[in-house]
């Protein structure tokens, strides 16, 4: 139902709707590059400033001599007089930007430039596992647009929550809550841009039906009970969310073997036979057979769709399977 409403309003709307769905998307994109360029830029100009010998300090007037000079200390570095600095100011003074310990500063280069390294990683892995990096559609585009938004100011958010010299606590109460709001935004245009995006089909082989006989590629085998079987390799890891299928075979009284060329038929043959390795390593080798039932003569097509193998008639629109409860 909902992908039909998101069809409906991209149809709606048309031309307009792609003008704002690309500076949305756009937009997002740029902002998502500030958040990781711009604290990499500002560790880089810290520590070329520090190589020179240039410092932060606090300006302050002494009461006493009336002369203006950078706080070092409690007392007037002229006159000799003590500032009578507050020790809250102290503290604040001491874990703020200004007159950091070295190890202090540090510390924040080395947490920025991890953090940075996070985000910019968990980014690149859900624009690609997602294909949100390749927009198919005006409202896909549009919602991505706002997710990549969202995405941005929860990574800069995040970095002023957790980061060293970016506030007190009630600053970063706020900055937590404001995140927690945009995590809410981001996994809403995240289910909207999801639903807006076409089912994928890749068509692996096509099968043409004459009489009691499949035909594949020029070449023929008989059906038995008028059912051919299609065997393929699925190779997936449910944690990367990754999924590739191998072609193997047309199977009927005879085999027509699909794998051309002697690396494929090298891969598919090495996949198979240290299938228990690497499913210990998370990625699961599983050879499997779609009994295809072809009654009627014609053209059969096996579709790799989203991460199910259908067989269908060519030309032929089935509905995906449904979600299990």
């Amino acid at each position: 139902m909902l992908a039909l409403i998101l069809q409906f309003i991209e149809k709606s709307f048309g031309p307009h709707l792609a003008f704002a769905a690309a500076i949305s998307f756009w937009l997002g994109a740029a902002m998502a590059a500030y958040v990781a360029i711009a604290p990499l830029l500002r560790v880089v100009t810290e520590l070329k400033a520090a190589r020179a010998g240039m410092e932060h300090g606090w300006m302050m007037q002494c009461q006493t001599c009336k002369r203006t000079d950078i706080v070092s200390g409690g007392k007037c570095g002229h006159c000799g007089t003590s500032l009578g600095i507050p020790l809250m100011v102290r503290i604040r003074n001491f874990f703020g930007s200004e007159t950091e310990s070295r190890w202090l500063r540090m510390t924040r280069w080395v947490l920025t430039v991890l953090g940075v390294g996070l985000f910019s990683l968990l980014t690149a892995i859900a624009l690609i596992k997602s294909g949100a990096w390749h927009p198919q559609t005006s409202v896909e585009r549009l919602f991505t647009g706002i997710a990549l938004i969202a995405w941005a100011g929860v990574g800069w958010l995040a970095g002023r929550v957790f980061g060293i010299g970016t506030g007190g606590p009630i600053s970063r109460l706020r900055d937590a809550i404001l995140a927690l709001a945009g995590f809410a935004v981001l996994s809403a245009a995240v289910t909207l841009a999801g639903a807006a995006r076409p089912v994928s089909e890749d068509v692996l082989v096509r099968v043409t039906v004459q009489g009691e006989q499949a035909v594949v590629g020029g070449r023929a085998v008989g059906l038995a009970n008028l059912q051919f079987g299609f065997e393929y390799l699925q190779v997936q890891h449910e944690i990367l969310g990754f999924q590739h299928v191998v072609p193997l075979a047309v199977v009927g009284g005879q085999r027509i073997d699909l794998v051309a060329g002697e690396f494929e038929r090298w891969l598919a043959d090495h996949l198979w036979t240290h299938g228990q390795r690497y499913t210990a390593r998370g990625l699961a080798v599983r050879k499997r057979t779609e009994s295809v039932q072809a009654s009627e003569p014609g053209t059969y097509e096996i579709v790799l769709r989203e991460r199910e193998v259908i067989a269908r008639r060519e030309g032929e629109i089935r509905a995906p399977p449904p979600a299990a409860n």
